[in-house]
Order: structure tokens, then sequence, then C-alpha cells
């Protein structure tokens, strides 16, 4: 009798679940018609007001039905993040920029080159593959560069960063007619490429994605842009992005690399030398897992998505950096800090360096 009793209590539950599921599918037609207005009426795609009056709204309810509001919220939060994906893809597709354009993508088929061949074709461009392997059944694609008639509106540098100081120097020779634009982490390698190019009388600009080709939905997301000294060509590379909600951050070439040297460098080395530590430990990670805290979970995920980046462009953004050497021993200063801190028991310093790094964090939050 009690398994008969929980089996119908399953059965209640499925039936539940697909009931749940019949409703989300229904919400996210009706996103989808909210979609067609907003481009209709050329409304931005996130109201952050009406996503706080939705929060607020389920929030209420939740307590209302004796559910905890904060796990109504996290629920919430997902189905919203993504809608916005749907409504930002619509917008993408509804973007007349790619018509009746060509573009070339040089590295094509790496992982950020196939995210901008399929944002690009998106948006209606005809895009064009140029790497050092086909892959299975790929129409579009050009083995040598030598045989491209390089008429594209954009042609797109997405290799490795010193592959690309190859590839910017061989382009000055095609001299294409369209903007070339680099997507590399790290600019200083390609200051003389990118520099004698534009010299040459082409069109040049140079910007930074800051995600990875697993992303979807681009709000709050960044990508920087570097004037390299055309304005126009620094346009059409801002109109790719315009009907994203990306948040377009304008940089000087000489910034950028010291400035990522903290944003990816420092963030890499700290995840890395985390994970190798455990990894050296003899401790089985199984075990460590099971004894995880809160902390210890939220470092493992971050951790655990650093290794399975590309190693070799992880090593291209630490060796490649000329403010490396300045990131790396500031970390190895801190370190030997705390080790004296804790040889010698200054409880104080070790809470000044605490309270030191809170308020800085918390310039984040209230600017």
């Amino acid at each position: 009798m009690k398994n008969q009793k929980l089996s119908q209590l399953r059965q209640r539950l499925d039936d539940i679940d697909e009931q749940i599921i019949a409703l989300i599918a229904e919400r996210q037609f009706n996103v989808e018609l909210i979609g067609n207005v907003k481009l209709d009426t050329k409304s931005p795609t996130r109201d952050y007001g009406r996503e706080k009056q939705v929060i607020n709204h389920i929030r209420a309810t939740a307590e209302d039905k004796s559910l905890n509001p904060d796990i109504a919220q996290q629920i919430f939060e997902l189905i919203i993040e993504t809608s916005l994906s749907k409504q930002e893809v619509q917008k993408v597709k509804n973007s007349s920029y790619g018509h009746n354009k060509k573009a070339l993508i040089i590295g094509g088929n790496g992982k950020m080159g196939q995210w901008f061949a399929h944002f690009l074709q998106e948006q209606n461009f005809t895009v064009e593959i140029n790497d050092i392997a086909a892959l299975d059944n790929q129409q579009n694609f050009i083995a040598d560069i030598n045989d491209i008639e390089l008429n594209h509106d954009f042609i797109i540098v997405a290799t490795p960063i010193q592959k690309s100081a190859d590839i910017l120097e061989q382009l000055q020779q095609h001299q294409p007619s369209g903007v070339v634009m680099d997507i590399s982490s790290i600019k200083s390698p390609l200051r003389r490429p990118l520099r004698a190019l534009s010299d040459s009388g082409c069109r040049v600009v140079s910007i930074h994605p800051m995600f990875g080709p697993d992303v979807q939905l681009l709000s709050n997301k960044h990508v920087i842009f570097i004037d390299m000294g055309d304005q126009q060509a620094l346009d059409s590379a801002r109109q790719l992005f315009q009907p994203t909600m990306v948040e377009q951050i304008d940089m000087k070439f000489e910034d950028h690399d010291r400035l990522i040297s903290y944003v990816l460098g420092l963030s890499h080395l700290l995840n890395i030398t985390f994970m190798t530590v455990l990894a050296e430990s003899g401790e089985a990670a199984d075990l460590l897992a099971n004894l995880s805290s809160t902390t210890f979970d939220a470092q493992w995920n971050i951790a655990a998505k650093v290794t399975h980046e590309n190693p070799d462009l992880y090593y291209e953004i630490q060796k490649l950096n000329q403010y490396s050497p300045t990131i790396i021993n500031a970390l190895d200063d801190t370190v030997e800090r705390l080790k004296q801190i804790l040889h010698n028991n200054q409880q104080t310093a070790f809470v000044q360096l605490m309270q030191q790094a809170k308020d800085y964090l918390a310039i984040r939050h209230h600017p």
C-alpha cells in the first residue's frame, strides 16, 4: 500500500511538472509577442523597472502561497534571463545590417570564430570561413586566403594572439577594402601590424569581447572598442552589436593590456593556482567536494570553468601581456605578507587587510 501511495504521489508530481513546463512554454510564446511589439515600437529589450515589478510580484505571491520567496525569485530570474535572450535573438535577426553584406572570419572554426559566424549569420551576413581545416560538411570554407577575393565588408581575425599578428601582416599585402577587426585578448603584440595596416590605408578597428563562446544573452556583458584612427570603421564595428544589450566600452590601446592584466591575468592565475594546489595535495577530489563550504563551492565552480578553457589561449594571455610580471610579483608579495602576518601573530594586520579589501570591493556597488 505504501509503495502504491508513493507511486501515486510521484505520478501527481510528474503531472504538475508537465503543467509547469506547459505554462513556461506559454509564457515564452507571450514573450515572443512582446518582443515583436518592442521591435515595432523600437523599445529597448531590457526594462529593469518592469523586471523589478515582476520579481516583487513573484515574491509576494510566493509568500501568499507559503513558498520561500528567495527560491521563487531564483527560479524567475532564470526564466527572465531566458526570455531576454529570446527577445535579443529576435532583435538580432530583425537587424537588416547584414543584408547584402559579406564577412570573412579568419580562424572561423575556433570557438570564438564560430560564435561570430553564428552572430553574423543571424544578422543576414553572408559568412565565409578561413581556417586550417574545414568542419564536416562545411560549405562556406576556403582553405587558402590567397584564393579569396577580399571584398568583404568585414574581415574578423579570430586566431590565437601571436598568429593574429602574422595574419594582420599578411592582410597588409592584400589590401582588403572592408573593415579589418581583430578580437584578441592581448593587444600589445598587435600594435605594430595593426598600425602598419592602418597606415597602408586599410580600415582597421580592434575589439575585445569580454565573454566566452558559450554566452547567449549579451545583457551585462561587455565589448571593448579600441579606436585605431578610423571613425567609420569603429562605427561599423559598433553597429554589429547595436541590436544586442551588450555594454560597449571605449578604451585607449595603451590602457588595454594593463587593465586586462588584472581582469583576466590575475583572475586566471588565482584560479589556476587554486586548482593546482588541490590537484597536487594528495587529497581525493570527491572527499574535498563532500566537505565543501559555501566559499569553497563557489571557488571550485569558477576554477573548474577555467580549467576547461583553452590552455594555449590562457598561456598567451599570461605570456604576451607585458604587465604580467607586475601582477605575478604583486601576488607573490601579498602571499609573503600574509605568511609573515600569520607567523608573527598579527591579527590586527590581518583584519586590516580584509577591511581594506571589503572597502575596495564596496565601490562597485556604491559608486
